[in-house]
This record gives structure tokens, C-alpha cells and sequence, in this order.
């Protein structure tokens, strides 16, 4: 059962090459629109290649990220697209606070000296647009997750539950399993420790994770 379990993980963890090609393809306009309004003076010119190197970058941190939600290290990825954008977006702005280059020396009576210029170019109904799109998901999986079958759903909620910090506000993810009736940290409970059952309980969540994926892909 142990077997069965890590083998379906696995599964569930890999891309191949076609999914990377697309995830490429889809990111590439979205980072070129950024990098095109960033104006950093050392980006003229070669803004394609700038958001491309961005692109790949953030490719590069997806992957590792679901290598290790792959090992359990970290959450597991819901919606590939999402994570890939959001990445993207730091890395960007990481880059672009670097790169910002725009100097304009000015004198005074006592001495030279330097103004620098750094504005946040992202634009603010992307940003809306981006938070409309993470809160309709964490909703979407919220009512997904209320019709899995029984198992899947303990198994599923008792993950979630146990990375959660109960002692903080509710999340919205709380808020909208709330609203389908459910009360996540009424899951938060030590996992089985007889090699059967926690087999069992693994193979669950590898399959509740997998459907959730499917049906809330964005």
C-alpha cells in the first residue's frame, strides 16, 4: 500500500515536457507586458530577452517547487499556472528593484547629487484582476473539495489542517470551507502512525490532490 502510495505521488508530480512548453508559452506575453512598462533604462533594447530570462527563471523555481511538494516539503501545487504567475511576479519585481538604473544627477550650491526613481509599474487592475482570480479559486476548491467522497476529503483536510495556524484570523480558505459546513480545524489531528493505515491514509490524499488539481486548474 506504501508503494502504491509513492508511486501515485510521483505521478502526480510530474510534468513533462509539453506541460513546461505550454506553461512557457502562456507566461511569456503576460512578463513581456511588465517588463515592457517597467521602463529600467538598462532593459531598453532587449525587453524580449529580459522577460524571457524572467520566464524561464520562474519555470526553473516552479519545478523545484513540485519537486519537493512531490517529497511532502511543501504544499502541494493546486494550480500550476497560478503558482508559475506568482513567482514570476517576484522574481520580477526582485529584478527590476536591481536593475532599476535611472539616475538623474542634479547640483545644488553645496554639492552633486543623486535622485533615484523606483515605481511600482505593475498595474492595479492586473493586481485586482490576479487577487479576483486567487480568491474565485480558493472558493472553487472550497465546494470541490465538500463533494469529495468521504476518505479523500478527511485525508485532504487533515493535511491542510495540519499546516494551518489556527491561532491566526481565519484565511479565506477557512472562510469558504466554512461556508460549505466545514470546520477545518475540527481535522487537525496526529496522522496514523500503523504502517496500513497510513499507507492508506497517503494513497487518499495523493488521489483527493490529483482531483482537486483537475478540477480547479486556472
Amino acid at each position: 500500500m506504501l508503494k502504491t502510495a509513492n508511486s501515485c505521488a510521483e505521478t502526480a508530480s510530474i510534468y513533462d515536457e509539453q506541460t513546461w512548453h505550454d506553461l512557457f508559452v502562456w507566461l511569456l506575453p503576460i512578463v513581456e507586458k511588465w517588463v515592457m512598462y517597467a521602463d529600467v533604462s538598462c532593459w531598453r533594447g532587449q525587453q524580449k530577452e529580459v522577460a524571457e530570462d524572467i520566464v524561464q527563471e520562474a519555470l526553473l523555481r516552479t519545478f523545484k517547487y513540485t519537486q519537493r511538494a512531490s517529497q511532502g516539503k511543501v504544499q502541494p501545487v493546486v494550480s500550476l499556472k497560478s503558482l508559475c504567475k506568482v513567482i514570476a511576479q517576484n522574481y520580477f519585481r526582485d529584478r527590476r528593484r536591481k536593475d532599476q538604473v535611472l539616475v538623474r544627477p542634479f547640483q545644488n550650491d553645496e554639492s552633486e547629487q543623486l535622485s533615484f526613481a523606483i515605481q511600482d509599474v505593475v498595474d492595479p487592475a492586473e493586481i485586482a484582476l490576479d487577487h479576483l482570480i486567487f480568491c474565485t479559486t480558493i472558493v472553487m476548491a472550497a465546494q470541490v473539495v465538500a463533494q469529495f467522497p468521504p476518505q479523500q476529503r478527511a485525508a485532504l483536510l487533515t493535511d491542510l489542517a495540519n499546516i494551518s495556524d489556527f491561532n491566526a484570523p481565519p484565511t479565506l480558505l477557512e472562510q469558504s470551507l466554512s461556508t460549505e459546513g466545514i470546520r477545518l480545524r475540527d481535522y487537525h489531528r496526529a496522522l496514523p502512525t500503523e504502517p496500513a493505515q497510513r499507507g492508506l491514509y497517503a494513497a487518499h490524499l495523493c488521489i483527493a490532490y490529483k482531483r482537486l488539481r483537475k478540477k480547479v486548474e486556472v
